[in-house]
C-alpha cells in the first residue's frame, strides 16, 4: 500500500503543479521582429554574437562546452535565410548538427539551450570553401 501511495503522490505533484505551469508558460517563444526575428527566444539568457563569419561548404558543425571541455547535446540549432525562412535540428549525443539541402548564400545561425547563452553568428555557405571547414561553437554558460 505505501508503494501505492508513493506513486500517487507523484502523479499529483506532475498534474497538480507542472501541468498549470505549461499553460501559462509557452515553450516556444519566438522573437517577433528584429534581426532575430523568428528564432526561438530564452528571455532568461544574454545572446552572444559572433564578430566573424563561418566560411563553409555545408551547414554541418560541432557545439561544445567553453573551453572545448566536451560536446553539448540536445542544443536546439537554427538557421534562417535571407527571405526569412528558419530550419532548425538539434545536435546529437556528440554535439553534432547538420542541415541538408541549402543553397549558396548568406545565412544567421543561432544556437539555444537552456542553461546557456544562446550563440548567434553569420554562415556563408560557398561551394569554393574548404572542404573539411565546419561550424564549431563554444556556448558560455548562462547568466
Amino acid at each position: 500500500m505505501r508503494t501505492m501511495r508513493v506513486r500517487l503522490s507523484r502523479v499529483a505533484v506532475v498534474f497538480g503543479i507542472c501541468l498549470p505551469l505549461a499553460v501559462f508558460c509557452k515553450s516556444q517563444d519566438r522573437f517577433e521582429s528584429g534581426k532575430y526575428k523568428g528564432f526561438t527566444k530564452y528571455s532568461a539568457l544574454a545572446i552572444v554574437e559572433l564578430r566573424e563569419p563561418f566560411i563553409v561548404r555545408e551547414a554541418k558543425g560541432i557545439i561544445q562546452y567553453p573551453n572545448g571541455n566536451g560536446f553539448l547535446p540536445n542544443v536546439l540549432v537554427e538557421i534562417r535565410n535571407s527571405s526569412g525562412t528558419i530550419k532548425a535540428t538539434k545536435t546529437d549525443s556528440q554535439g553534432r548538427f547538420k542541415f541538408r539541402g541549402l543553397r549558396e548564400g548568406t545565412y544567421m545561425l543561432k544556437t539555444t539551450l537552456s542553461g546557456f547563452q544562446s550563440v548567434v553568428g553569420t554562415v556563408l555557405l560557398q561551394k569554393n570553401a574548404k572542404k573539411s571547414e565546419e561550424i564549431k561553437i563554444e556556448m558560455p554558460l548562462g547568466v
